[in-house]
């Protein structure tokens, strides 16, 4: 067994004690800053194309888990948000060895859908840009009749 990655080198108050659903099958160790809506990813080589720069399917697997950064807006839930849409803009490679730091936004939050946006960079590079909408699946007033 592996011992964890050390929190990111940012300010900020670092956590991987939060249900993330990645999985070291995947991803592998993700952060989250509560406080600063941003998740932070370490770029190993399980994440790289044959450049040592992260590949593609691995950047929208990170960046699908933005609602995660802003869960507390959807009154705290635990439990899975399906994705609906997601987008990614790919705008320069991200490095092997590198902190992947999406800094994530809610923009509208509806009785059934949750829309967000996220900047991702590494250290003073803008990497991707993505946006993603997810279901409301704890809203206490949707029904399953609602949701047709």
């Amino acid at each position: 067994m592996t011992s964890p990655l050390p929190p990111p080198p940012l300010p900020g108050a670092w956590t991987t004690d939060f249900r993330n659903g990645f999985g070291d099958w995947s991803l592998g160790p993700v952060w989250l800053d509560p406080g600063a809506d941003r998740l932070a990813l370490r770029i190993e080589q399980r994440h790289c194309n044959a450049f040592d720069v992260m590949h593609g399917g691995a950047m929208a697997t990170f960046v699908d888990g933005q609602c995660l950064a802003v869960l507390r807006y959807s009154g705290g839930r635990t439990d899975h948000t399906p994705t609906v849409s997601l987008t990614v803009d790919y705008l320069a490679p991200a490095p092997l060895g590198a902190w992947l730091v999406a800094e994530v936004r809610l923009l509208r939050q509806s009785r059934s859908l949750i829309f967000t946006q996220a900047l991702v960079t590494t250290g003073e590079a803008l990497v991707a840009r993505s946006s993603a909408i997810y279901r409301n699946v704890q809203n206490p007033t949707l029904t399953r009749k609602d949701a047709r």
